[in-house]
């Protein structure tokens, strides 16, 4: 990238980064009260939709999506499918049951969720399993967005890694303190916005140049094996199936489990304008993931020698577009990084000052700003010790934290009986059978989550109470 077009595409980011600020000021200024829970931020289902949408995409996106489809093919194109599967069940059964428990327990976080109508020691423990939980795979799924941040202006500016790494963290821990949880929402669904207009304009360019060089592109397509424009995995229809089922699990998991998204369905304004936000939210990851996917493989034919795939979406604009485009596509993968990171930072933000920190410690819910800062700082420091892609750093957490928190999420939305041993149990099966499955080497035959919820809806029934034994322990 030239200077002249190096400056016009910052200009262009720095609009975009001005709107950002813009947006969470607005957020903190509209914030209201949280001494009812999240259910008195009465958010509207275009809100819920694009920040639970935005939150979601995470910078997986814009990096691991690119590489598995410039690496692997369209093959790819079944992991966003499959968590539709996943995405359709999740949507159809707990969304609209979430904000009405949510609005019954006065809920801000997953761990007063799961303990609304429990006391005792084994509520105690329950909070301090989740708690830490939440801290221990949020935390690697934040330094995942700081990796993919890295890449991403590392390729579009000539900065260092660790000054690119820098630069991007600090930015959003910025304006994530200012704006607290309203204001994440509110710049989550700007960014979603902008994400749309840089994922059609990326799409329609990269087709644009592969028209133009047809000749090469096809050669390119070719040299990258036999089976790599086909849909189904080498292993044929059952290797799909397993993809499938485990994947969709997976996306249940995340809807049930992922705090970040969750309190977007708790902040809903009734239980059916949150259930109304459905065709939003499914619309929004479909359109982005799977057209992203498409690029990375159109990549492949573009610029068939790349030596980081996951970087692929920067530097394909910054060397074959023009500035403008170039700033778009900038400005649009700072927000899908950005919009995830900044729900994250909230989330564990509000576990560390609810639900972690000792009830007799003065001050003990202190801002969400410093929350912010600390967990920011924190995961910085992780993700330089990180070694892996952002696929697989990101996925992982993910999983983990599908296996160990969803099952008791299940269990309070759909009414099962319940204490909290039972939660407790049902929590410790299926982070154990996670990882056991993990280890074992099965996860390419079905993703650990699968096993992981499965168990944990096993030892939670099996340990179910009596109703005169509820709330015992």
């Amino acid at each position: 990238m030239s200077s002249s077009y190096s400056s016009i595409s910052i200009a262009v980011f720095g609009l975009t980064l001005a709107a950002t600020f813009l947006m969470a000021w607005l957020g903190r200024r509209h914030g209201g009260s949280d001494h009812g829970g999240l259910a008195e931020q009465k958010l509207n289902r275009w809100l819920i939709g694009l920040s639970a949408g935005a939150a979601a995409n995470s910078g997986f996106i814009v990096t691991g999506a690119v590489g598995l489809g410039y690496a692997y093919g369209m093959q790819w194109v079944l992991l966003p499918l499959s968590w539709l599967v996943g995405d359709i069940v999740f949507w159809t059964l707990f969304p609209q049951r979430l904000n009405d428990f949510g609005r019954r327990s006065r809920a801000t976080t997953l761990p007063e969720l799961l303990t609304h109508g429990l006391q005792g020691r084994g509520a105690t423990i329950l909070v301090l399993i989740c708690g830490l939980l939440i801290l221990l795979c949020l935390s690697g799924y934040v330094s995942a967005q700081w990796l993919a941040g890295q890449k991403f202006i590392a390729g579009a500016f000539p900065v260092s890694g660790l000054g690119a790494l820098a630069l991007f963290a600090v930015l959003i821990i910025a304006y994530t303190g200012i704006g607290g949880f309203r204001g994440s929402v509110y710049v989550d669904s700007l960014q979603a916005v902008i994400r749309i207009i840089g994922t059609a304009l990326a799409l329609l360019s990269v087709f644009w140049v592969a028209r133009e060089d047809g000749a090469i592109v096809q050669q390119n397509l070719a040299a990258a094996g036999p089976g790599f424009l086909s849909l189904l995995p080498a292993g044929g229809w059952p290797a799909t199936a397993g993809f499938l089922l485990g994947f969709g699990a997976a996306a249940l998991g995340f809807g049930l489990g992922q705090p970040h998204i969750v309190s977007r369905y708790l902040a809903g304004a009734s239980p059916a304008e949150t259930r109304s936000a459905w065709w939003i939210y499914m619309g929004f990851v479909q359109f982005t993931w799977i057209s992203m996917t498409v690029f990375g493989v159109m990549l492949r034919g573009v610029m068939p020698d790349l030596q980081d795939p996951e970087a692929g979406l920067s530097l394909f604009f910054s060397q074959r577009m023009n500035a403008v485009a170039t700033g778009i596509i900038v400005a649009d993968v700072f927000a899908t990084i950005a919009a995830t990171s900044n729900a994250l930072l909230v989330a564990m933000a509000q576990t560390l000052s609810h639900d972690l920190l000792p009830r007799s410690m003065p001050g003990r819910r202190f801002s969400i700003a410093w929350g912010c800062v600390l967990m920011g700082a924190l995961t910085m420091g992780l993700s330089l010790l990180l070694h892996g892609s952002v696929m697989q750093v990101a996925l992982g957490s993910v999983a983990m934290m599908a296996a160990g928190i969803a099952p008791a999420v299940m269990a309070k939305a759909l009414g099962w009986r319940h204490d909290a041993r039972s939660l407790i149990l049902s929590v410790l099966a299926g982070l154990t059978a996670a990882g056991l499955w993990k280890l074992a080497g099965l996860d390419p035959l079905v993703n650990q989550a699968a096993a992981g919820i499965a168990a944990g809806v096993l030892a939670l029934r099996l340990a179910a109470p009596s109703d005169a034994a509820r709330n015992v322990f």
